[in-house]
This record gives structure tokens, C-alpha cells and sequence, in this order.
């Protein structure tokens, strides 16, 4: 592998990067996509981790601890993102008559929706990305690709 391509492999990376810690994209799909006024009203400040966070409570009501745990963010990134979701109106929090230590958190009937519109934007867009990969790749392609991916998965932990 020449430098050049080496420097651009390293570029591209760094654009993925940039990307993968910016909303905008899902924001954009979003926006375009959510048919209630309110709801689109309340994305512009609703944060990446917020929107995952959402999507996390489907499942449940759960701790800051157990979100921050299944996100793979810290716990003080949790907190800021419930917290303006918790003033927004789209999830709630409570505790356990038997242990007031712990706060949960659940969806309400908004947070439930919004959820859902970007649940869809995720399979849309993961659908969008399988047909790009098998219209530019070959299987062969593919392997080396999973293979490099799983290498810098191991090297970025």
C-alpha cells in the first residue's frame, strides 16, 4: 500500500469520525420524516445520545447506569440528555418505593413516537448502506472490508 493511499484510508477515517459525532445527518432524516409538528419542533435540541437514549427505553424502564452501560457513553452524558428529555417532555423519572437511590427513566407517549421515527431512519439508512456496499463490492471485497473494520474496531478501543 503506497503512502498516498495510506494518508487517504486515514482521511476518510477522520470524515467518518467527524460524521459519526454529528447529528446532523439523522437530524436531517429526521426532520424530513416526523410528521408531528411538536415533535419536529423539539430536534434541533434533542443530542445524539438523546436520540439513542429514546430508542434504549423502548425496551424498558432503566438507570442512568444501565443506559450509559448499553450506549457506550458515560454517565454524565446520560444525565445531560435525560435531563433536557425530561424537560422536553419526552421521557419521564421515577424511583422504586423500596430504593430511593436510583432514578429510572421511561418513555412517554411522545418520546415513544419519536422513538420509533428514529428506529425507521436507522433501518432505512442501514438498508441504504447494504445495497451501496453490494453495488460497489464484491464478496470477496466485503470480507476484506468486515476484516479491516474489526482490526480498527480493536485498535480505536
Amino acid at each position: 500500500m503506497s503512502i498516498s493511499t495510506e494518508q487517504t484510508i486515514l482521511t476518510q477515517l477522520k470524515t467518518i469520525r467527524t460524521k459519526r459525532a454529528s447529528t446532523t445527518g439523522e437530524q436531517k432524516w429526521l426532520q424530513q420524516h416526523i410528521t408531528e409538528a411538536n415533535l419536529r419542533r423539539l430536534l434541533p435540541d434533542i443530542s445524539i445520545v438523546g436520540l439513542h437514549l429514546l430508542s434504549e427505553l423502548e425496551v424498558g424502564p432503566q438507570t442512568g447506569i444501565d443506559l450509559a452501560t448499553n450506549l457506550g457513553v458515560t454517565r454524565g452524558g446520560v444525565t445531560r440528555a435525560a435531563k433536557r428529555l425530561v424537560t422536553q417532555g419526552l421521557i419521564g423519572s421515577f424511583q422504586q418505593p423500596d430504593d430511593h437511590k436510583k432514578i429510572f427513566y421511561r418513555l412517554t407517549s411522545s418520546g415513544r413516537k419519536l422513538a420509533r421515527y428514529h428506529d425507521k431512519m436507522h433501518a432505512t439508512r442501514n438498508h441504504q448502506a447494504i445495497t451501496l456496499l453490494h453495488e460497489h463490492y464484491s464478496p470477496a471485497e466485503l470480507a476484506v472490508i468486515q476484516r479491516f473494520l474489526a482490526d480498527l474496531t480493536d485498535y480505536e478501543a
